[in-house]
């Protein structure tokens, strides 16, 4: 016999004395230094976060450190943890609710799981009545109080044990459909599932994670909805009721009542006020599959909330969120988010920044700082293009900085961009901004400066942001920067402008160039370049006819040309030109609807000399369309 002192006031409530009962299907034993179960739960004790659940328990319940016994027991340690045996049922008794926190995946038990629940529980039914030492243990389960306003029924996190109890829930709604609604048997089992004093969510004896909620209840009320995971237990469960037991015998619904009640037992963990759940479940699940950033913000946001006010928080800001921005978006947002304060963070690192500055922030204002995420991840949206904002210049100008993949400024262009919805910015100044920003990006690239400098210089814009006049100080500080935070003067961009070689860098960069310049010429409608391509004047490979106007320097002509903006053009016929002679070129370029070819066919030859001529050309235009201040 081991002695233990005896508590009660967790979620399954029974006074317990200290007796042994045999084990069955015991897969390991605990050594003495193993008997404080927070060793397991990852309470004070050394190393915690990389214990495992495999330590916590046996597949049929914990031994005692020398007999191979399971002790009937209830420890209390110093983080106020308790410990013991209890009915599975214990956890529908009463009023209460069992809440699984949003840290917790949702209900995924199939067939398989089903199965052996049912093969254990029939084993149980078949089991004379007298027999009381064959008690089965199914396994541990781990709850803790929950933060909640003083009002409506006690309620407790299910950190570990969830699959099991909603489960038995689903079979408990089974056996229900073979009784008369009207009938005191059916009333006894709907008791289990809720709590009849109470409405909304309250009603319900366990509620799991929010998006489990409402199928679960409709099950709850005899209303499964078709398609469901619990719809799909539910039926799976009917089927075996609906059977017979080992003899062939047809199953008998009280004494089946009787083995889920009595014989079911589970070992019950009732963690303290002082025990932190999220960090049990995280030496739980350790072996689990990992949570992204964004889970843990998840968690750590809405767990701060109380229990009344997470589900509010979670439709209305996390959930609108979650599905506005899929995958890595939602993940990559919040790194961006964080980093409006000018403060670089890794990937790996934006849960715990977020967690360091929340600690600063009262749990009241919790919610509060969630919309103020929601609301920001609107504009993400617009920035990353899986929204598009009302102001067609902000529209315009987002989408330019994508396709020049400015992905360092998102900072400060989130950063900009709140201050508009509040109102201390214009819609025109923060088109003037992104326009700005667009310029000190082109110009860096077509002078081939270093890319290197690029995040610490916008991470510093968005840190410095002032309230007003943001547009003019934007120039004025980018203008100062110098060496590798240097944004290029005009003499730079031209002399440039002769040795970008636009074609060999990225293809749409290359367009997007070509489409700009084009746009510059003031088209009377709108210019479309829906299938248009980039066409070399003078082609990739020279013919005789191209040596022969091209002249003796024909091939370092060539070479030093060919992938340069003065060479290059925009066309539906690049298939059909090819490597044409340049009369043949100029008559397909003369019916072409871009002015750019316009000027292109009126020329006479296409040598070193109108190459050159044609590169002045582009610099005018592109110092007008990325201006620099002086």
């Amino acid at each position: 016999m081991v002695a233990f002192e005896a508590r009660s006031g967790g979620p399954a409530h029974s006074s317990v004395r200290s007796t042994v009962l045999p084990t069955r299907n015991v897969d390991h034993s605990w050594s003495s230094r193993d008997a404080d179960p927070r060793r397991h739960l990852g309470l004070g004790a050394p190393g915690h976060a990389r214990r495992t659940r495999d330590s916590l328990m046996a597949r049929g319940g914990w031994s005692h450190p020398r007999a191979g016994f399971v002790s009937e027991f209830c420890i209390t340690t110093r983080s106020r943890m308790e410990a013991r045996p209890s009915k599975i049922t214990e956890f529908f008794d009463g009023t209460k609710q069992m809440m699984v926190p949003l840290f917790q995946r949702s209900y995924e038990w199939t067939a398989k799981d089903w199965e052996t629940l049912w093969v254990d529980l029939l084993e149980q039914y078949e089991r004379s009545e007298e027999d009381t030492v064959g008690a089965h243990f199914t396994g541990a389960i781990v709850t803790a109080p929950a933060r909640s306003v003083p009002v409506g029924v006690s309620k407790f996190l299910v950190i570990d044990g969830q699959q099991r109890l909603t489960t038995i829930a689903v079979l408990i709604c089974a056996m229900r459909t073979f009784l008369d609604p009207e009938s005191k048997e059916y009333r006894r089992l709907t008791k289990l599932l809720i709590n009849e004093d109470y409405d909304e969510l309250d009603y319900f004896k366990l509620l799991p994670t929010q998006p489990d909620r409402r199928a679960f209840q409709a099950l709850v009320d005899a209303k499964p909805q078709p398609g469901t995971r619990f719809t799909e237990a539910l039926e799976f469960f009917k089927k075996k009721i609906a059977g017979t037991d080992s003899d062939g015998e047809k199953l008998d619904l009280d004494r089946l009542t009787n083995a889920i009640q009595n014989r079911l037992t589970v070992v019950a963990i009732h963690l303290g006020d002082t025990d932190d759940p999220y960090l049990i479940f995280e030496s739980l699940n350790a072996k689990g599959a990992p949570l992204t950033q964004a889970d843990l913000i998840r968690n750590y946001l809405l767990l701060r909330l109380h229990s009344n006010a997470q589900q509010k928080s979670y439709e209305e800001a996390w959930l609108p969120m979650q599905a506005l921005l899929p995958g890595e978006h939602l993940t990559e947002f919040m790194r961006q988010f964080l980093m409006m304060t000018g403060e670089e963070v890794a990937k790996s690192t934006i849960y715990s920044v977020l967690k360091k500055r929340l600690l600063l922030v009262s749990d009241a204002t919790i919610a509060t700082e969630l919309q103020r995420m929601q609301q920001a991840s609107l504009l993400y949206a617009q920035i990353v293009g899986l929204k598009t904002p009302d102001d067609e210049n902000i529209a315009a100008g987002l989408g330019r900085l994508r396709r020049w993949e400015i992905a360092t400024a998102n900072p400060f262009v989130l950063k900009i961009l709140e201050a508009s919805t509040k109102g201390t910015v214009s819609s025109a100044d923060v088109a003037s901004c992104l326009a700005t920003i667009e310029s000190f990006a082109v110009r860096r690239t077509v002078c081939g400066v270093a890319t290197n400098q690029l995040k610490r210089i916008f991470l510093s814009i968005a840190k410095e942001m002032p309230n007003a006049g943001i547009p003019d100080w934007l120039s004025q500080t980018l203008a100062a920067g110098t060496s590798g935070r240097r944004w290029p003067k005009d003499e730079e961009f031209k002399e440039s402008l002769l040795r970008y070689r636009a074609y060999a860098h990225p293809i749409d960069r290359c367009k997007f160039l070509l489409e700009t310049l084009e746009l510059h010429h003031g088209h009377k409608e709108p210019a479309t370049f829906e299938g248009a391509t980039i066409e070399h004047v003078m082609p990739q490979t020279l013919n005789d006819e191209w040596r022969t106007m091209l002249g003796a320097n024909a091939a370092d002509v060539h070479e030093r040309w060919l992938d340069l903006l003065g060479n290059l053009t925009l066309t539906g016929y690049n298939s059909e030109l090819s490597n044409d002679p340049f009369p043949r070129k100029r008559a397909l370029l003369r019916d072409s609807h871009f002015e750019m070819n316009k000027w292109i066919a009126a020329r006479e030859q296409w040598t070193e000399a109108e190459l050159r001529e044609r590169t002045d050309l582009v610099f005018a235009k592109a110092r007008a369309i990325w201006p620099r201040p002086e």
